[in-house]
């Protein structure tokens, strides 16, 4: 992710599944609508194309919300949300609420935390479910390590995140 003052340069990203069948890539850019000492809000606009046999070609927007709380310099929150919306036939509606996240910051290196994300598809009932996150800062980016019961078992995701802040004049 690349930022110049408000705006939100062109990222992008994919998600394997690990089904073999299905994946999804990403490319968006957006705009952060408010920063303050203790929130931001920032929106990008996701094109998004599934691949795979089970993908069907399906083609979604994604407008991608972020809220970032800062309740004191070692407490925060973070709420991701984001709806499929569908550009074609085999599309179909979507709801992902990717986190909703309470941490708590050890020192400069390391913070912990639990929070909850949920699905919804179609027309079927939210699933959701907990998790708990340690994440790792370096100054190559953060690492965050997240598990989460699901049915049937628990994943565990390894996350990598980096963003360059150009300030414009």
């Amino acid at each position: 992710m690349q930022i110049r003052g408000n705006w939100i340069l062109p990222d992008f990203g994919a998600l394997d599944f690990y089904h073999g069948d299905y994946r999804e890539l990403f490319v968006g850019a957006g705009r952060t609508l408010y920063n303050s000492k203790k929130v931001t809000w920032a929106e990008e606009l996701y094109f998004v194309q599934a691949t795979g046999p089970a993908a069907k070609r399906a083609r979604y927007l994604w407008p991608w919300t972020l809220v970032d709380i800062r309740f004191t310099p070692k407490l925060t929150s973070e709420i991701v949300y984001f709806p499929y919306v569908p550009l074609n036939h085999s599309a179909r509606i979507q709801h992902v609420l990717e986190r909703a996240k309470l941490e708590y910051a050890l020192n400069k290196t390391w913070k912990m935390g639990g929070g909850y994300g949920a699905y919804k598809y179609g027309g079927q009932s939210w699933q959701n479910k907990p998790f708990i996150t340690v994440t790792r800062n370096t100054g190559f980016g953060s690492f965050e390590f997240w598990l989460q019961k699901m049915p049937g078992g628990a994943q565990v995701q390894v996350r990598y995140f980096l963003a360059w802040h150009h300030w414009m004049p």
